[in-house]
């Protein structure tokens, strides 16, 4: 899913909080175990994996990280689900 928001717009910034809520801890833990696995180490950078982790520690405590951090983070969140469709084929 692309996903393109205004982090000038208070409606954008609200939809984007509601996207990142849509992840629980246990689901960020799941995309960075995947990332962990042998045949996809290299699927995400160093810097990708720690916002991943931040994700989890931020959904886990019910707070949320800045915008740009939440913005990124799912859209890593898309890549790797994009992963796992073109992995199952």
């Amino acid at each position: 899913m692309s996903r393109n928001y205004d982090l000038s717009d208070p409606t954008d910034l609200d939809v984007l909080k509601s996207d990142f809520e849509m992840y629980d801890a246990d689901e960020w833990q799941q995309m960075i175990d995947y990332t962990l696995q042998d045949g996809n180490k290299r699927l995400l950078s160093y810097d990708e994996r720690g916002i991943l982790m931040q994700a989890r520690k931020k959904a886990l405590y019910n707070s949320h990280p800045s915008a740009k951090q939440m913005v990124w983070a799912l859209k890593i969140a898309d890549k790797i689900e994009e992963h796992k469709k073109e992995a199952k084929g």
